[in-house]
């Protein structure tokens, strides 16, 4: 059978939400989503980063949103949105290839950004 996307559903973000900050009020706090709607502080100065967004996931156009945030800052590095896959496909062994693929990634951005310059 073929699994209904995207796999978060819109009620368990009150699960989670509520697990992750229990208190409301402070779920709108850039530490805690730096891309929540609310958030418009200024971006000048943050480090270079890399956003890695799932196609079929939910919580996708947070993550445009905030590599978006990101341009307008001159911090983004690059966003890459891995097509065909839903939030956590990480951690399916079906997704294993494109899984590999955004670690690389991951792990070049590292180097990258951690090597000395020459």
């Amino acid at each position: 059978a073929a699994i209904a996307r995207p796999i978060l559903r819109p009620w368990m973000a009150d699960v989670f939400d509520s697990s992750y900050v229990p208190d409301p009020a402070l779920r709108a706090d850039r530490l805690v989503s730096p891309a929540h709607p609310s958030d418009t502080a200024d971006l000048a100065g943050i480090a270079p980063a890399l956003v890695i967004t799932a196609a079929h996931d939910l919580l996708r156009a947070e993550g445009v949103r905030y590599a978006e945030r990101l341009a307008g800052a001159g911090a983004l590095v690059e966003h890459h949105d891995v097509p065909g896959v839903d939030h956590g496909y990480d951690g399916d062994e079906k997704n294993e290839e494109r899984t590999r693929a955004s670690y690389a990634l991951i792990a070049r951005h590292v180097r990258q950004a951690t090597s000395p310059v020459a």
